[in-house]
């Protein structure tokens, strides 16, 4: 379905959305289970919106399928109007689920100075003001979202427990090997991001990167059928292809695009276009230490 497409869905179907681990409530899922609706933000979907003219920053964002309203039969409900996104769990069999809120900066260009002192004290109680990133919530499959009060009472030490902890979920189902690989693979995504972030002109407060993993032996397998697994598909440095092997830039990609993880750019409440500012050095300064929260977890026997 395109995004001009006018959204179809039956409401009266609708469910909360299980893996809705942060954010406002309100995210609620369709019948088909491949969008999720939520309720709508104006300048989140001018963001959305605006983003025909960033086509590669676009590709790290959920497919939007536009605007929602509701029938007159749904009056007496609070929320009357929605925006359509691609439901990012969808197509994985036991989706396991963090969302991570990037950068220092949590206040938005036009928040009133009060909102700025209230934002400033929340990222000096959390990972957000000390590091630039900050676990606002997980999910493994099967197991209940983790608590936000155990995700704001994460520090600079234990965010690296809560980042293992969440690909624990692809060793205990598979192997110590497909952890690695996944954990590499999202580090090769987050580098392809820094490098079109940089060649953008936007500025995100408070928005999110949303992991997905598969922790599903069965996909796994039919992934990699082979006996030698993920185990030989990356190399030390995070590259995709069998070490020697010859393999190009493209087979890496279709590697890398086999259905068993995805990461997208989420949130954009306080997110806005902005030509002739430069890149957003408060969201690159982030996800620079995301990488290497990642390769400290990687190097963690």
């Amino acid at each position: 379905m395109d995004s001009q497409d006018k959204p179809r869905a039956n409401l009266e179907n609708a469910q909360a959305f299980e893996y809705q681990v942060a954010g406002h409530p309100g995210v609620l899922v369709v019948e088909d289970n491949a969008m999720i609706i939520k309720p709508l933000n104006k300048r989140e979907q001018m963001f959305y919106e605006g983003a025909s003219g960033a086509p590669e920053f676009k590709s790290f964002m959920p497919v939007y399928y536009g605007k929602l309203q509701r029938s007159n039969d749904d009056v007496d409900s609070e929320n009357s109007e929605f925006i359509c996104l691609e439901n990012l769990v969808d197509g994985f069999d036991k989706p396991c689920v963090v969302d991570i809120k990037i950068g220092s900066r949590l206040w938005d260009i036009d928040a009133a100075p009060e909102k700025q002192a209230a934002m400033v004290k929340k990222a000096q109680r959390t990972t957000s003001g000390r590091l630039g990133i900050a676990v606002t919530g997980m999910k493994l499959h099967g197991q209940p979202s983790e608590d936000r009060e155990w995700c704001r009472d994460l520090t600079e030490t234990t965010i690296l427990d809560a980042l293992e902890y969440y690909f624990s979920g692809a060793e205990k189902a598979v192997s110590r090997e497909y952890r690695d690989y996944i954990i590499r693979q999202f580090i090769l995504e987050i580098t392809e991001l820094i490098q079109v972030i940089e060649g953008t002109e936007l500025r995100m407060y408070s928005s999110s990167l949303l992991f997905v993993y598969d922790a599903s032996k069965t996909r796994y397998e039919q992934v990699f059928p082979s006996t030698s697994g993920a185990s030989n598909t990356v190399n030390e440095s995070g590259n995709e292809g069998n070490v020697g092997d010859g393999s190009t830039d493209d087979d890496q990609r279709v590697v890398a695009d086999c259905g068993l993880l995805d990461m997208k750019a989420i949130d954009f409440a306080h997110s806005h276009w902005t030509p002739g500012q430069g890149p957003d050095q408060n969201y690159i300064s982030g996800i620079h230490r995301l990488i290497e929260s990642l390769r400290s977890v990687l190097a963690r026997q």
